[in-house]
């Protein structure tokens, strides 16, 4: 098995460092968050969130039966809630730069996907809390916005967590078989360090690669 930092029996000082928060909720045991780097995951981390994204979208065997703990592009971080040392809910997120499709201007965000919670944790809270924390993580990394593309029937609990829906945006993108995809279904934004004011809304925005 490769090492890298486990998920689980970190030192005082990282249980006080930024990157890891502690909430105590009704119902539940603590749990901590933590915020992951791709190359900080040990094999054993990644094989503990395959399976964790298996019990989300099962619907998804195809993507994630196979060791593969992400969908199209690779995340570059993770927000990752534990219970007991286990993941339970999660977050991927990449920095990128999204082009503006009218002219050489061009938006810094995290872009986001692969959001959910284990279903046997759902309706605790969990979901808000890890749009909660991602928020901070964003803050720290000093990323003007959040954004994400999604489906109609999320929506509104992405508005709960202060994401913004953007009516009328379009996103070129790549989808997952690498043909080029022009979505005009709902995309949200986040404002973190900078105003909404600052968001191309009008405007179409282009990944230039895959969606998260």
């Amino acid at each position: 098995m490769a090492h890298g930092r486990p998920l689980v029996g970190r030192t005082h000082t990282d249980r006080c460092n930024r990157r890891t928060r502690h909430y105590r909720l009704s119902v539940t045991k603590t749990l901590m968050w933590v915020r992951r780097w791709e190359t900080d995951l040990s094999s054993g981390e990644h094989a503990a969130l395959c399976a964790l994204l298996l019990r989300i979208y099962p619907q998804h065997a195809s993507t994630f039966g196979d060791g593969r703990d992400f969908s199209g592009a690779r995340p570059e971080g993770r927000v990752i809630g534990l219970r007991d040392g286990e993941p339970v809910a999660h977050l991927g997120f990449m920095r990128r730069t999204l082009r503006l499709d009218d002219g050489d201007d061009s938006v810094l965000c995290g872009d986001v996907g692969l959001v959910g919670v284990d279903p046997a944790s759902q309706r605790q809270g969990l979901g808000l809390a890890l749009l909660d924390e991602t928020h901070r993580v964003f803050q720290r990394l000093s990323l003007p916005f959040g954004f994400l593309t999604c489906r109609p029937a999320v929506v509104p609990f992405y508005e709960k967590g202060g994401w913004i829906r953007m009516n009328g945006q379009v996103a070129r993108m790549l989808d997952n078989d690498l043909r080029p995809e022009v979505n005009h279904g709902p995309a949200l934004v986040l404002p973190v360090t900078a105003p909404l004011s600052d968001w191309p809304s009008l405007r179409t925005v282009v990944r230039d690669g895959l969606e998260v």
